[in-house]
């Protein structure tokens, strides 16, 4: 009897020990798990600003027509309220020296208007009880060489849409605070029933609170606890044989957890597990079973959104094809496999008359016609980008320059009959094309080459 005591009270201390390390390291993975997820959800919300600040920075119309010349028309139809209106962000175009050039923005913090880096910055900034995701970087030329001491900054608000989205994500509740100082020390991660809570930090004075219900790992922490006191006391009362059997009887789905446990470590979620037993073992079983089953969804969630993440920020917003940061990719991946290929830069011939006729929403419809055009009249293998503005690059596979120059006079000719008359003006284009590894090994010398070759055709007409 007394060896009996001795075992059952090892095998509770045991179990207790066991069970809150389980417990603790489920909240744990919980905590880590959301903590993973709204980092990408902050990741995604950072690139696709990125990408659409980075088509305008480097786009040298706006460094030349909207900061030089302070063209009041292209700046309107381009940046504010332009920018507004379409990507729903607020816009400051301001000089290195703190000068406004154009903003959205009736009252503009000063923080806004330093000098910044040349390179792109991501960050929060709390705005009359409104927090931003802002994004600046300076105003350059096409090839990045050339800075025209001015700055660009997009501001998207974090607005009760966007955390309803992220909320219907995370299935959680999420708060964003102001609360002046945010230090290290004071950030807290806990557990009260039903919820655990996570608090991230945004920026120095930005706090987000996460607020997410789990009430299996509750549960699961208490039905422990529940089967280890009832097989105890049965263990007191049993005879040495049964209690060895007992202790047989319950140790050995342990041991198959241990096993299923190291298998979910591995990566391994398809594992076998005993929900069929009428007992608090199988219902511990089933209810692991449901928790990792949701570990499962919520990870193949993640990678469909990594993927969806990826498309986005190689897809240009207006025509849904692909955008200049693509021209790298693909010419790693045509340079890699060793194949030849002609890059051709394509302007488009009185598309600003169209813009001042008729406005920026029609041009913008010709942009997306002109895009169908090209799809439909070159082959499936060749990649046609959207550069800026009206400008296009369009990489023909496996075509020399004589060859690529016989093909775009043929599509020149078809483009002119399918855009002949738009209410009086008709539309062309000039080209001008740069083969690899004929002309250049280097996409920016070929992309020079190009650009150079197709302001040559422009002057001749």
């Amino acid at each position: 009897m007394i060896t009996n005591i001795f075992i059952s009270f090892v095998f509770i201390l045991g179990g207790i020990l066991l069970v809150k390390n389980v417990f603790r390291e489920n909240i744990n993975k919980e905590v880590r798990n959301t903590q993973s997820l709204f980092s990408k959800l902050l990741e995604k919300e950072k690139s696709i600003l990125i990408v659409n600040l980075s088509d305008y920075i480097y786009w040298m119309d706006l460094g030349e027509k909207g900061v030089k010349r302070r063209d009041k028309e292209f700046l309107e139809a381009n940046i504010n309220p332009w920018v507004k209106k379409t990507l729903k962000y607020d816009v400051i175009l301001f000089t290195k020296d703190g000068e406004i050039i154009t903003s959205s923005f009736r009252n503009i913090p000063k923080d806004f208007l330093k000098e910044k880096i040349k390179e792109v910055e991501v960050f929060f900034y709390s705005y009359r009880e409104k927090v931003f995701l802002c994004a600046v970087g300076p105003v350059m030329s096409d090839d990045k060489r050339y800075f025209y001491d001015a700055y660009l900054l997009f501001a998207k608000p974090i607005d009760e849409e966007i955390i309803r989205e992220w909320e219907n994500f995370l299935d959680a509740k999420i708060t964003i605070l102001n609360i002046g100082d945010v230090r290290e020390e004071k950030l807290r991660n806990y557990y009260e029933y039903p919820s655990y809570h996570i608090e991230i930090p945004l920026s120095e004075n930005i706090l987000v609170h996460i607020e997410k219900e789990s009430k299996i790992i509750y549960l699961i922490y208490r039905s422990s606890l529940i089967m280890l006191i009832s097989f105890t006391l049965f263990i007191l009362i049993s005879s040495l044989l049964i209690s060895q059997f007992l202790i047989s009887y319950i140790m050995r789905p342990f041991e198959k957890l241990v096993l299923i446990a190291r298998e979910i470590e591995r990566g391994n979620y398809d594992v076998d597990f005993d929900i069929h037993r009428k007992d608090e073992i199988g219902d511990f079983m089933r209810a692991f079973k449901n928790m990792i089953d949701k570990i499962k969804i919520r990870e193949e969630k993640l990678l469909i959104e990594r993927n969806i993440m990826k498309e986005i920020a190689y897809l240009d917003v207006l025509t849904q094809t692909y955008n200049r940061r693509y021209l790298d990719v693909i010419f790693k991946e045509l340079v890699n496999k060793n194949i030849y290929f002609s890059l051709v830069f394509v302007d488009i011939d009185n598309f600003k008359d169209v813009n001042d006729k008729f406005g920026h929403d029609v041009g913008d419809q010709i942009l997306k016609e002109v895009v169908e055009f090209f799809k439909k009249n070159f082959r499936s293998g060749d990649v046609i980008i959207r550069f800026g503005g009206d400008e296009f690059c369009i990489i023909l596979i496996n075509t020399t320059r004589e060859m690529a120059e016989k093909i775009m006079k043929r599509t020149l000719c078809d483009f002119k009959e399918r855009f002949s008359n738009i209410d009086g003006i008709s539309l062309g284009f000039s080209f001008g094309i740069a083969s690899y590894p004929e002309d250049s090994k280097s996409l920016d010398e070929l992309i020079k080459i190009a650009d150079e070759r197709m302001y040559k055709d422009k002057e001749k007409k």
